[in-house]
C-alpha cells in the first residue's frame, strides 16, 4: 500500500522546522540579557569568563630561568570572578648558576689549612636545576573594589647540581635531593579607581624554606592596557650561601635576591598578556649587589 502523499507532507514539514532551529541555535548569538552572568565584574574589570583558567610564563635573568605553567579552577562557582572554593594545580622547571671558590669559602677559615682547597684550583662555576610542583585548595572572596583569594596545600621542590657538586670543609648539605612540605598564598587585588589599580602576591612554602612576594601598581592607559612599576623579593635555602665578590674580594653573604622594574598588561575577555623588565639582585643589608637584567612573560587564558 502506498503512503499517502500528506504524510510525506507532514515530515517534510518536521525535517524543515527541526534544520530551521538547529541552524538558529548553531549560529544566531543569544540574548545578551541570558548570556550575562547573574553578578557581572565592576566597570574597569575584565568580563567574567569560563570557570576555569590556565597560566604559563617564564622568568629569565642572568645566569637563571623559570618555565611554568598551572590550572585553577572554581568547580562550584558561576564563573572564575564569582566568590567560592578554587582548586589550584601548578609546576616548572629551571636552572640557575653560581660561581663559588672553595680556597675562600668562610667556612674554610675554621679548618685547618687546605681543608678546603680544590684540585682544579680558583673559583668555579655550578649550575643547578630545579623542578617543583603544588597542589593547593584556596577560596576566591570579593569585598567592593578589593578581590582576595589564599590557598593552602602541599608543594615539592626538587634540585640538583647538574655540574660537580662543590666541596666544603664541613661537607654540609648542597641542597641537592628531593623536598616536600606544606605552602600558604595570599593574592591581593584592588581596584583604586577606573584608571588604577594595585595587587600583592604573596607565598612561603616550608620545601625549602621559599618565601616570595611580588607588588604592583597599574595605570590604565586604555581598558584594556595598564603599564606601571614592580618590586619582588625572593628568599630560600640557598639564599645564604652567598657568592664571591670580586669587587670587594669577599665572599659574601645576602639577606635575599631584589627585583625592580616595568610591566606591562594587556587584557582581553577571557585572557591577559603581560611583560615585565628591570633589574634583578642579590641584597646585603639593603645594598644591591652584582645586579643583572631580568625579563618575564605571562600569558592567562579564561575558559
Amino acid at each position: 500500500m502506498r503512503p499517502r502523499s500528506g504524510g510525506r507532507e507532514r515530515w517534510r514539514r518536521v525535517v524543515i522546522v527541526g534544520a530551521s532551529a538547529t541552524t538558529y541555535l548553531l549560529f544566531c548569538p543569544a540574548n545578551s540579557a541570558l548570556s550575562q552572568p547573574i553578578d557581572p565584574p565592576p566597570e574597569g574589570a575584565q568580563v567574567a569568563y569560563g570557570w576555569r583558567e590556565v597560566w604559563t610564563g617564564v622568568d629569565a635573568a642572568r645566569d637563571q630561568w623559570l618555565a611554568y605553567s598551572g590550572m585553577t579552577v572554581a568547580p562550584w562557582s558561576r564563573d572564575i570572578y564569582s566568590d567560592g572554593l578554587r582548586l589550584r594545580l601548578g609546576g616548572g622547571d629551571g636552572q640557575y648558576g653560581y660561581d663559588i671558590d672553595p680556597s675562600r669559602h668562610d667556612t674554610c677559615e675554621k679548618n685547618v689549612a687546605g681543608a678546603c682547597d680544590d684540585p682544579g684550583g680558583g673559583k668555579k662555576h655550578y649550575k643547578v636545576g630545579q623542578t617543583y610542583a603544588e597542589l593547593l585548595i584556596g577560596y576566591h572572596l570579593r569585598l567592593g573594589a578589593l578581590t582576595a583569594k589564599a590557598f593552602a596545600g602541599a608543594s615539592m621542590s626538587r634540585q640538583k647540581h647538574i655540574t660537580d657538586v662543590p666541596k666544603t670543609a664541613d661537607d654540609h648539605d648542597n641542597g641537592d635531593g628531593t623536598y616536600v612540605g606544606a605552602k600558604a598564598a595570599l593574592e591581593l587585588w584592588l581596584d583604586i579607581n577606573p584608571k588604577a589599580w594595585t595587587s600583592l602576591d604573596a607565598s612561603y612554602t616550608t620545601a625549602r624554606d621559599e618565601t616570595s612576594l611580588r607588588w604592583r601598581a597599574g595605570w590604565r592607559v586604555t581598558p584594556q592596557i595598564s603599564v606601571g612599576p614592580e618590586l619582588r623579593y625572593d628568599k630560600n635555602r640557598e639564599t645564604d650561601d652567598g657568592f664571591w665578590d670580586d669587587k670587594e674580594s669577599r665572599y659574601v653573604r645576602y639577606g635575599w635576591d631584589g627585583w625592580a622594574g616595568l610591566f606591562g598588561r594587556y587584557e582581553w575577555q577571557g585572557g591577559e598578556l603581560s611583560l615585565a623588565g628591570g633589574f634583578a639582585s642579590p641584597v646585603e643589608n639593603w645594598t644591591a649587589k652584582d645586579r643583572s637584567i631580568y625579563g618575564t612573560l605571562n600569558v592567562l587564558l579564561q575558559f
